[in-house]
């Protein structure tokens, strides 16, 4: 394939903005997003760490994904502080933890995912080859992302099956009747799993996803100054919440009903 059929082929690709960034790049922010979504107590620099991450997926190809867990995450955070005022012994305190455990979790889902949609596998393992990480590591998480999206493609076609037999699916219906839900949705689903996981298997081997060589992909992977400065960037906007967290700043209430 000639220099200019790769370009071509490269400018046809929908992706934008921080969405081009080296996937090294974008898996030490989710690493870095993690760890910090886990000590931080207040609720102000949280909702600060959701919205800048949220902008920094948004020019990337991700808006309406981040608006969706910006949204989320206000419910869960309104549901969250109504269990103030709910004064059973037990289930409160189960909830209440639930609910600021969901909290923590909804900035790494959302930069997690959003990794997943705006990074080729090709790239991936190119970018994780250039990390000297063995292929007992970088075989299994290629597999995984690969295995997420398909999960879901396969949900989507039992439901559209279930549809066609006049079965409805609702979210009442799933905790009405659980039994129901396994026979109709969970089983069906793992059978797909197990036969996704035998193609995705052949797949790699046909791809030759297990030879030790030198992989390339179209698109120039390279740890450049964009990602340099992007990485500094998020690593210090991090540090800055863990120190406002430890400020006045963090003990400010947000979320009042």
């Amino acid at each position: 394939m000639e220099e200019s059929q790769i370009k071509q082929i490269i400018e046809q690709q929908p992706l934008h903005g921080s969405a081009l960034l080296d996937p090294r790049c974008k898996i030490l922010l989710l690493v870095c997003i993690g760890f910090v979504s886990y000590f931080l107590a207040g609720e102000v620099v949280s909702l600060a760490l959701l919205l800048m991450y949220g902008l920094f997926i948004a020019v990337g190809n991700g808006g309406k994904w981040a608006l969706k867990m910006i949204a989320v995450y206000i419910i869960v955070a309104y549901l969250n502080a109504l269990l103030r005022y709910v004064q059973v012994p037990v289930l409160s305190v189960i909830m209440s933890v639930f609910g600021v455990t969901l909290l923590k979790l909804i900035p790494i889902v959302m930069m997690g995912l959003w990794i997943l949609r705006t990074t080729y596998m090709d790239d991936l393992m190119v970018a994780l080859q250039r990390m000297r990480l063995p292929q007992a590591v970088t075989i299994p998480l290629v597999v995984m992302f690969r295995y997420i999206p398909t999960l879901r493609i396969e949900y989507r076609q039992i439901r559209s099956t279930m549809d066609i037999r006049g079965i409805s699916d609702t979210l009442w219906k799933r905790v009405s009747h659980p039994l129901a839900t396994i026979e109709y949705i969970l089983i069906p689903l793992l059978m797909r799993c197990l036969k996704v996981t035998d193609e995705l298997a052949a797949s790699g081997t046909t791809r030759g996803l297990e030879l030790e060589c030198k992989r390339h992909a179209l698109r120039p992977i390279r740890f450049s100054w964009p990602e340099i400065l992007v990485s500094l960037l998020g690593i210090f906007f991090l540090a800055a919440l863990l120190v406002l967290d430890q400020t006045r700043i963090g003990e400010i209430i947000l979320w009042r009903v």
